[in-house]
């Protein structure tokens, strides 16, 4: 039901921001002439006057309109952002700026026999400029309620960083022209305002109305202004006995890191029971469950909540969430909890958008770490700037690599770098024989860059490489600002190890035979030994390999 009514909300919104968009280029033509947007209405425009488009804009408005009051009834809290709030109140003034709007135009299409054209429409706001006046608030409400809506949903598509500048130039471009055409045609038809002729052949059809009718139209929009208001008292009447009746209902306690422990009404979403303490909390989309931002670890309380539903369900599945992660804005406890935010309460969306909780997610990786070998006494030997220029071009190689062999660069330090393969999903059975193609590549390019170096310095570098695969945590991690993917956990460690023992065994590669034999790989004439590595229990089966057992040509 959730998902059906946020497919619903997102529907007709998009209809009725694509009605809006060319409903202001209609007005834009005004800019050349009345005729020119009369033009335009009877052509391109002609597909939004249809009776079937027709019927589904007005359907569309009143279901959004709807849904918005539903969302007013089911709020806990009225504590919102201020977007929040602005986008709340345009929306509800919408309707109130547009009833007369629809009664001047279809109203009196549908009762007489008239015309809403260019000139009735532009005419009438010549000669009544309180409805001008209304138009104007119209556009600017509502385009500026259509762009914030917009926005908060294309704010987590991946590509709308793109685009974000385009679209902004179109947000503020369309209403200015809109604007501009409409003043234009005022203009127009300010010269004909003052001629009885003219004016009784565009308001023909209003004149052959009776005037009951035409009184009934007129007296409509108070009434339908006064029904209005009653729907929306009606709604927080039900909306304050529905808070009076959960009040009855008991409540429940919420343990929060740093001793910012509080009690919420049983009925009460976590997050509103959050907001409602003052407690900060993220949650980007608002608790529609379009983002992730408001994820908490459930450390004790689990058991009493209901299973996800589709929204939250399909939210968690596409960040790879644990079962002890949900979102804030979906869950409404009955029992104690204790939580754990995921991300902290002023991080920005792209700061806190990365997959998997709060550290990323489990997954299966073969890690590769390399260090420059030497790299202390190089710079006994060689001036510190000449020092970073090597080490610029030492990892520029290494880069390259990478690149060619479809691996992932993840972390740097002083003379090493950690890289990972398998994070293509494509390539995750080929994982080690692309690291191993990595490092024979990696070799190939530092032999190239040595024999520069000699001539250039009278220097050369050496590497030694570890290689070892298994799960590991795989996620966006680091500072806000800097975030790296990379990955953590102990089979991570392992590949560290082994590359620090390529030195102690005088190898320039060390792969755990554990990691070739789950892609099948064999190298006749390798020594296989096992190692103590620090940190482990039991000793780890290696292959001890040099650059010749990977240079072009030989199959791996």
């Amino acid at each position: 039901m959730y998902r059906i009514i946020s497919q619903l909300r997102l529907g007709t919104g998009i209809f009725l921001a694509l009605f809006l968009v060319q409903h202001l280029t209609n007005h834009a033509f005004g800019i050349a002439s009345i005729e020119a947007a009369e033009t335009y209405r009877k052509s391109i425009g002609a597909v939004f006057q249809s009776t079937p488009a027709v019927l589904l804009l007005y359907f569309s408005l009143l279901l959004h309109a709807s849904i918005a009051l539903l969302s007013i009834y089911r709020r806990s809290s009225l504590r919102m952002s201020l977007w929040q709030w602005l986008q709340l109140l345009l929306g509800l003034s919408i309707l109130p700026l547009l009833l007369g709007h629809i009664i001047g135009n279809r109203g009196f299409d549908l009762l007489g026999n008239v015309d809403p054209n260019y000139y009735y429409v532009v005419t009438t706001l010549v000669l009544k400029p309180e409805i001008l006046v209304k138009l104007v608030a119209l556009i600017l409400v509502v385009w500026v309620h259509m762009a914030i809506g917009l926005h908060f949903w294309l704010r987590l598509k991946p590509k709308y960083p793109s685009v974000v500048a385009y679209l902004y130039a179109l947000v503020l471009l369309l209403p200015a022209l809109a604007y501009a055409g409409l003043a234009n045609m005022l203009q127009q038809a300010s010269t004909w305002a003052d001629n009885p002729q003219r004016l009784d052949q565009i308001y023909s059809g209003v004149n052959e109305m009776s005037r009951s009718e035409v009184r009934f139209l007129r007296g409509l929009e108070s009434q339908l202004l006064i029904a209005l208001g009653l729907i929306l008292l009606a709604v927080l009447i039900a909306r304050h006995l529905r808070l009076w009746y959960r009040a009855r209902q008991g409540s429940f306690a919420i343990t929060h890191p740093d001793d910012k422990n509080t009690t919420a009404l049983i009925g009460h979403s976590l997050l509103e029971a959050l907001r409602i303490a003052r407690i900060p909390h993220a949650s980007v989309c608002g608790g529609r469950a379009r983002c992730t931002t408001c994820r908490v670890r459930i450390s004790t309380g689990l058991e009493s909540l209901a299973p996800p539903n589709e929204l939250e369900a399909a939210a968690l599945a596409k960040i790879k969430a644990p079962a002890n992660v949900r979102l804030a804005c979906q869950i409404y406890p009955t029992a104690n909890l204790a939580i754990n935010p995921l991300v902290l309460a002023n991080q920005s969306l792209n700061e806190s958008l990365h997959r998997g909780g709060v550290q990323g997610h489990e997954e299966y990786v073969v890690a590769m770490f390399v260090d420059m070998r030497g790299s202390t006494s190089l710079g006994e030997r060689v001036l510190a700037y000449d020092v970073v220029f090597i080490l610029n071009r030492f990892f520029t190689e290494l880069s390259s690599a990478l690149q060619e062999s479809h691996g992932h660069y993840a972390q740097f330090a002083g003379d090493g770098l950690m890289a990972l393969y398998g994070l293509d999903p494509e390539r995750k059975d080929h994982a080690c024989r692309d690291a191993l193609q990595g490092a024979g590549e990696m070799f190939r390019r530092i032999e190239l860059l040595n024999r520069q170096l000699q001539i250039e310095f009278g220097e050369s570098v050496e590497m030694g490489i570890g290689i070892h695969g298994g799960e590991a945590i795989v996620g966006t991690m680091g500072p806000p600002k800097t975030p790296l993917l990379t990955a953590v956990g102990d089979n991570i460690n392992i590949a560290a190890r082994l590359e620090s023992q390529t030195k102690l065994q005088g190898s320039e590669i060390i792969v755990s035979i554990e990691t070739l034999q789950k892609e099948s790989i064999e190298f006749a004439g390798a020594e296989i030994k096992s190692l103590e590595v620090r940190g482990r229990d039991n000793q780890v089966r290696v292959c001890l390999l040099d650059r010749s057992h990977l240079n072009p040509g030989i199959p791996i």
